[in-house]
């Protein structure tokens, strides 16, 4: 690449998926991993690709992802899951961007794969994520989860796109909401937002049916349909454990 780009990583027992993600990395200066103490495979594989692990304590995304990034040398850097692949079109497309342009950062598509589907519909299918910056402008926010990148200066858009594999089975589907949806709970509960028994009452119909009418995900078949309804769920629970949180501290 013209310009060398440093790639980070936050990983925990993520064998199944993260060689797919490195094989993709080797036209980048730099590949940067934050474990916070896998069990499984995934140190050695990431190593075996070439990449500089360091363990860190596990406490936030925001704050994992954050010090991830002050580990990189260069000073432009992609952050990127363990479960995202970039497509070679994208790799294409950033080793031929002029940096020179007055950007600070460049959004990137990322399109949904779920059970084994690629969502080709719907809000998830090449939703621009922001991915790629020069750090001397911006950083995460230390959100427990749903952290996200904050730039000074304009930011760009990417044309191609990355894939998301975000679960192969029901299991892993069901405990990755349960995960994320109490974290959420909590995050809003930092925040200060309300819940009620009248908005839990009707958050699981209203957001089925956002998601899987309105956003089109009846057009991506059964994997639409179950994502849907997990969703839903996963939104139904983060506002149960948000009520539960106000009333334990009422």
């Amino acid at each position: 690449m013209k310009t060398k780009i440093s790639v980070f990583i936050i990983t925990f027992n993520e064998e199944k998926i993260i060689g797919k993600c490195l094989e993709k990395l080797g036209a980048f200066d730099e590949i940067i991993v934050v474990d916070s103490g896998s069990t499984d495979n995934t140190v050695s594989i990431c190593e075996s690709f070439g990449a500089k692990v360091i363990y860190r304590k596990f406490d936030n995304f925001g704050l994992q992802k954050q010090f991830a990034l002050d580990q990189t040398k260069n000073d432009w850097s992609l952050s990127l899951d363990a479960d995202e692949v970039l497509s070679d079109a994208l790799i294409i497309e950033i080793s031929n961007l002029d940096f020179s342009l007055d950007f600070n950062a460049y959004t990137i598509p990322r399109t949904h794969v779920f059970l084994n589907k690629v969502f080709t519909y719907g809000a998830e299918n090449k939703r621009p994520i922001l991915r790629l910056l020069n750090k001397n402008f911006g950083g995460f926010t230390p959100n427990i989860v749903h952290e996200t990148i904050e730039i000074q200066g304009k930011t760009s858009h990417l044309k191609n796109e990355m894939l998301h594999y975000t679960v192969f089975d029901i299991a892993t589907a069901i405990q990755k909401q349960i995960k994320y949806a109490l974290l959420s709970g909590e995050l809003l509960h930092e925040k200060n937002k309300k819940s009620s028994v009248f908005k839990l009452v009707i958050k699981f119909p209203f957001d089925f049916i956002r998601y899987y009418f309105f956003q089109r995900n009846f057009m991506n078949g059964y994997a639409g349909f179950t994502w849907s309804m997990f969703s839903a769920f996963c939104n139904y629970l983060k506002y149960a454990k948000l009520k539960e949180l106000a009333d334990n501290n009422s």
